[in-house]
């Protein structure tokens, strides 16, 4: 046990880095958008974008400072904010 512990420490520092940058690239992709362009693809507006995306980035970032707490990576209100993000990301930005 002693030996895997490292490598299960390092992978959940890997993706509470991953997600942190995921959020705040998400966050500032949905607020440099035109407004017209969320209408015209037929999604949320840009200020729901903009609050979804924010609201998950500040959850990521909590993730990242505090790996083992109730925000941390891998614990549930961290993957509801990567699942917000990857919304954003892979269904929304792209039809913008």
């Amino acid at each position: 046990m002693t030996l895997i512990s490292p490598v299960i420490n390092a992978i959940t520092i890997a993706l509470a880095i991953g997600g942190a940058v995921l959020g705040v690239w998400a966050v500032l992709d949905a607020g440099t958008r035109r407004p017209d362009a969320f209408a015209a693809a037929d999604k949320q507006t840009k200020g729901t974008w903009s609050g979804i995306t924010a609201a998950c980035a500040v959850v990521s970032v909590l993730g990242l400072l505090w790996i083992y707490g109730p925000f941390g990576a891998l614990g549930l209100l961290w993957l509801a904010a990567l699942v917000g993000d990857l919304v954003y990301l892979l269904d929304v930005r792209p039809k913008l």
